[in-house]
């Protein structure tokens, strides 16, 4: 049985997510991936949006998805 990312209860499913783990304005502080999210913590993460939630225990701010935060696709042209 999987547990949420965020809290120990059971998982919805796996969605994409981005982290922030440090100062916005450094490239290196954003992280991307997956997370297994229960369907609270799934709705929290959608009701919040671009301002993403904060963890404090682990002074991180999650946002769900890819769009939020510094970055570039290989290949742009910039």
């Amino acid at each position: 049985m999987l547990r949420c990312g965020l809290c120990p209860r059971r998982i919805l499913d796996v969605f994409a997510v981005t982290v922030l783990e440090g100062p916005q304005g450094d490239e290196q502080s954003w992280r991307r991936g997956l997370a297994p999210l229960c369907p609270l913590c799934h709705r929290l993460l959608t009701v919040a949006g671009a301002n993403g939630r904060t963890l404090k225990v682990k002074e991180q701010r999650w946002f769900l998805g890819h769009t939020v935060g510094r970055f570039e696709a290989p290949g742009t042209p910039g």
